[in-house]
């Protein structure tokens, strides 16, 4: 026991160094040579062998409630990034980045139809969510769906969670059908020829999962490190796209009556006898008379995904991303910047996506564009700055993984995005200019609407 009139000792904790370094222990504090004696006052310091430790895996992020997203917005200039629901939002903190811009359209009728969000249940639950609208009321969709399917989709993985008696892909199915049915009693939304896509990730902190749903084709990425790598990144996507020419997806749509055609640029979902509506995906929330007439279906599809170690963030995009990049580029695009550059690595996403739109329309045209980036380890930006022993804050400019190995940077060079001729690699092609819905439902032909290039 220590005397009770002995003098405090201060015992500063070990550094702990970045978790691609080495880890140790610069200065320790000392403790008296005689502590061990019995009864013995302190009588002189020594310093005690070195300390080692390893990084936890932890996130120090995830206690901290988050409600944030876009808001709708009406302005109708190509560029302009929509507004914030919130204002106490701190993407660094909270190792977040986002990027949602107003596209531009020959017709240059509608706003930026793309919604996102962000929620957390602190220490339990996070969801970040992505809906991309289309038809003429197509942005007023997405911003309902941001406003309650994502909530509904965090109750039920919650409610999968505490009881073994609920499935989590039904319950979620459920989620889905409820949103659809919420669409359908508001038909001031134009439901009968408007929809979204909706794609939501759960990230459960507590059992290290995540639990994908989605309708559509705003694709979800999981960025890891390369397997024998710890600086090199690979892109995977973690849903397909629901398009009309999938085997099981056309199977579904002419067994409902309703048929695929070709247009000359992509797959749509057609009457049987006639040409509208003219959907260019098979599953979608909205859309009422695709739903009732032609198969398309409110459906999500649902995976789990066990988080491991290797994997470093999680991006959720509308196809103004993926028309143009590839899930491998997203990765390559984003290996340089730190957890805390979360937000420069979206913006720079989503500037490397409408350059190449520019590139591939001859300056004409460009998708709107939404990028949701959160990495999945995160470690808490203050401690950045003790285990590089400075006061100063991390730059929003320094490189991460890229640099630590000195290895040379594989950002997209603009040789290499210059001209149109590299759209044929990407992995959607024959897409420029088509909107997912024609504008009428009518047995016009599809060669004579106004919003294909």
């Amino acid at each position: 026991l220590k005397p009770k009139n002995s003098p405090r000792r201060l015992l500063p904790s070990p550094t702990i160094k970045r978790e691609m370094g080495a880890c140790g222990s610069s200065t320790a504090a000392s403790r008296p040579a005689s502590a061990h004696a019995k009864g013995s006052e302190p009588t002189g310091l020594v310093s005690p062998p070195v300390m080692t430790c390893q990084p936890t895996f932890k996130d120090p992020t995830n206690d901290r409630s988050i409600s944030v997203g876009s808001l709708l917005d009406m302005a109708k200039t190509p560029g302009m990034e929509k507004k914030l629901s919130t204002s106490n939002f701190d993407p660094k903190l909270n190792c977040i980045g986002y990027a949602c811009r107003k596209g531009r359209k020959p017709a240059g009728r509608q706003p930026n139809q793309d919604s996102w969000c962000v929620h957390r249940v602190p220490g339990k639950l996070s969801a970040y969510g992505v809906f991309d609208g289309h038809g003429e009321k197509g942005h007023l969709i997405s911003d309902h769906v941001r406003q309650t399917l994502t909530k509904e989709i965090l109750n039920s993985v919650k409610t999968g969670n505490e009881s073994s008696e609920v499935d989590t892909a039904t319950a979620l199915q459920e989620a889905y059908q409820q949103a659809q049915r919420g669409i359908m009693a508001k038909p001031h939304l134009g439901v009968q020829l408007s929809g979204t896509t909706a794609t939501v990730v759960v990230h459960d902190h507590m059992r290290g999962k995540l639990t994908i749903s989605h309708v559509g084709d705003s694709t979800a990425v999981l960025v890891k490190k390369k397997a024998g790598s710890d600086h090199e990144l690979e892109g995977l996507a973690l849903t397909r796209d629901h398009k009309p020419d999938l085997e099981d997806e056309k199977q579904r749509i002419e067994e409902a009556g309703g048929r695929v055609s070709f247009d000359g640029y992509c797959h749509r979902v057609c009457k049987k006898h006639g040409f509208g509506p003219g959907l260019n995906m098979s599953r979608s929330l909205g859309d009422v008379v695709a739903h009732r007439v032609c198969g398309v279906s409110a459906d999500p599809e649902v995976k789990e995904h066990q988080l491991s170690r290797e994997d470093h963030a999680l991006l959720v995009c509308s196809d103004g991303i993926w028309e143009v990049i590839t899930p491998q580029e997203a990765a390559d695009i984003i290996k340089d910047y730190g957890q805390w550059q979360a937000m420069a690595a979206a913006k720079h996403l989503a500037d490397e996506a409408c350059r190449r739109w520019l590139a591939g329309t001859n300056g004409e045209m460009t998708d709107d564009i939404t990028a949701v980036l959160a990495f999945l380890h995160p470690e808490h930006p203050q401690l950045s700055r003790v285990n590089t022993c400075t006061t100063t804050a991390p730059s929003d400019e320094a490189p991460s993984i890229a640099a630590s190995s000195n290895s040379e940077s594989t950002s997209i060079s603009p040789s290499q995005t210059s001209n149109p001729g590299g759209i044929k690699a990407m992995p959607r092609t024959g897409t420029w200019g088509s909107e997912e819905h024609h504008s009428d439902f009518d047995d016009t032909p599809l060669e004579s609407h106004e919003d294909k290039l």
